[in-house]
């Protein structure tokens, strides 16, 4: 098995980038999903504004750089932070700070509605009222992930996928940070750990998939598949969130560095 991508996501339901090699913290990979957008108390993705797949966010240092078609760059610097506020995450009030006015204007005209930009205060003790997620009970997270810290995906199951679609479907669409190859398709599920040369990620739990999957990252057209057809082969029975699985979520046991081309036994 080896890595062959590795992307981060700086803003939670933004377009990821890809990188040659990233660290791996406790808490999940450097720079990712570090930001996320607010409006009410509740965070907006994909789901809620499909906009956000034009939204780009790449790291320049310690300023985060936003981009979106037809607007101007905007050059975030990410220290001072803002006012502090609360967001409420699977019925847990995180406390965050807000970005400020300006890139919440900026946003608010890329994206067609008010948001806020927000970053963890602190990190805090994650608590998912699930029972897959019994493993991440009690870590401390200061990164806007869904349930755990980092999102596996095999290109032998994408690629297994696709001989099932009329039209395939790329990889972005699923949102992982690292791809392997060298796996049979969906060996992914039933692999316990991944150990890289400096890094071991222990699973989690599959990751069932929403309606994220169904828009299309180039062009933000929004459709059935390839939710319907996963659905027919890939649905577990009691599933958390609809039982259709694509991807592991995995927590690092031993932290360390990352890079294309690492390769696990």
């Amino acid at each position: 098995m080896r890595v062959s991508d590795i992307k981060i996501y700086p803003i939670k339901g933004c377009r990821g980038y890809s990188l040659d090699s990233v660290e791996i913290t406790p808490m999940g990979l450097r720079g990712d999903r570090e930001f996320t957008l607010m409006q009410e108390g509740g965070w907006v993705n994909q789901k809620l504004n499909p906009n956000l797949y034009q939204l780009g966010a790449v790291w320049q240092g310690s300023d985060l750089v936003l981009t979106f078609p037809h607007q101007p760059d905007f050059v975030l610097a990410t220290e001072p932070l803002g006012a502090e506020s609360s967001l409420t995450i699977y019925g847990q009030a995180v406390p965050v700070l807000d970005m400020g006015d300006a890139v919440a204007d900026w946003l608010g005209l890329a994206l067609g509605q008010p948001v806020r930009l927000v970053r963890a205060k602190a990190p805090v003790d994650w608590y998912l009222p699930l029972q897959d997620f019994t493993k991440v009970h009690g870590q401390k997270q200061n990164k806007f992930v869904d349930t755990s810290p980092v999102l596996l995906t095999s290109q032998a199951s994408l690629d297994d996928l696709n001989q099932r679609l009329t039209t395939p479907v790329t990889m972005d669409r699923f949102r992982a940070n690292l791809v392997v190859t060298g796996l049979q398709a969906y060996a992914e599920d039933g692999r316990g750990q991944f150990e890289f040369p400096q890094v071991t990620l222990d699973q989690v739990a599959p990751c069932e998939r929403c309606t994220v999957v169904t828009v299309d990252q180039s062009s933000g057209i929004r459709a059935k598949e390839p939710l319907l057809t996963l659905s027919g082969y890939r649905r577990r029975p009691d599933g958390y969130a609809g039982g259709i699985v694509f991807g592991v979520y995995l927590m690092p046991l031993i932290a360390g560095r990352v890079a294309v081309g690492d390769e696990s036994s």
